[in-house]
């Protein structure tokens, strides 16, 4: 048995977990100049992560280009809202938004938050969806690799398995040798992370720093509105027992 089968592991999420993907978002929109008006950002950008995730599907099927899959969800928020973009419009904001998504900083408190877990001798890792130069380049860009090694970042355009499929978590367990039952996802998704990690057998904590009143609320065993007392809430989780699987 390896020798981290017993020790306690905490995972992030990426996007909209570690970082607030808002803010590259709403510097991007800038290209469509005064055809965005009085729509609210946050409001965009939530249809704008709901077509990204109906049209995550197809394109890890192979049915959507990346490229496609990047215009098409921007072009569909944005004709909710009664703006049609041209294409070229829509590949200029992704090539902004982009280009912002390597100058990201951690949300507020996640640093301390990582320090804290490592320091109670967690072993941390990052899962998250995505293709894998991009992703990396998110990570470099939040500094991550101070607390967690490039050999834990898990990205599924490299394993070719994309969450919330259990079987991308069981093979985090592998590598790291880490048991589901001590494992720990935190992320915003309801359906990729906790839906996808509780699955696995782990636990997980919502990740709802947007206030969403999603619906059916998921059945994570913690949600989290930001980082703040968030060690000390998992490090409590995991302190409660919860049988083996055979």
């Amino acid at each position: 048995m390896s020798g981290n089968a017993r020790r306690r592991a905490v995972f992030f999420d990426l996007d909209d977990t570690l970082y607030d993907q808002l803010e590259p978002f709403r510097t991007a929109l800038r290209v469509f100049g005064p055809a965005i008006g009085r729509i609210s950002e946050e409001t965009l950008y939530r249809r704008f992560r709901h077509h990204s995730d109906a049209l995550w599907e197809p394109y890890c099927a192979g049915r959507l280009p990346l490229d496609a899959m990047r215009v098409e969800r921007i072009r569909r928020a944005l004709a909710e809202f009664g703006v049609e973009a041209e294409e070229g419009d829509c590949r200029k904001f992704q090539e902004a938004y982009q280009e912002g998504q390597y100058r990201i900083r951690p949300h507020s408190g996640a640093e301390a938050c990582l320090g804290e877990l490592e320091a109670a001798g967690c072993l941390l890792g990052v899962v998250t969806n995505g293709p894998g130069p991009h992703q990396a380049r998110k990570l470099e860009a939040l500094g991550i690799e101070r607390f967690i090694p490039r050999t834990r970042w898990f990205i599924s355009g490299e394993i070719g398995i994309a969450k919330p499929d259990p079987a991308l978590f069981a093979h985090v367990n592998r590598v790291t040798g880490t048991r589901p039952e001590t494992s720990v996802l935190v992320g915003d998704s309801p359906v990729n992370d906790v839906e996808g990690a509780a699955g696995a057998g782990w636990r997980t904590v919502w990740f709802n720093a947007r206030g969403s009143a999603a619906e059916p609320r998921p059945a994570a065993d913690l949600t989290a509105d930001g980082f703040t007392d968030l060690a000390r809430r998992i490090l409590g989780l995991l302190a409660q027992p919860r049988p083996e699987r055979e």
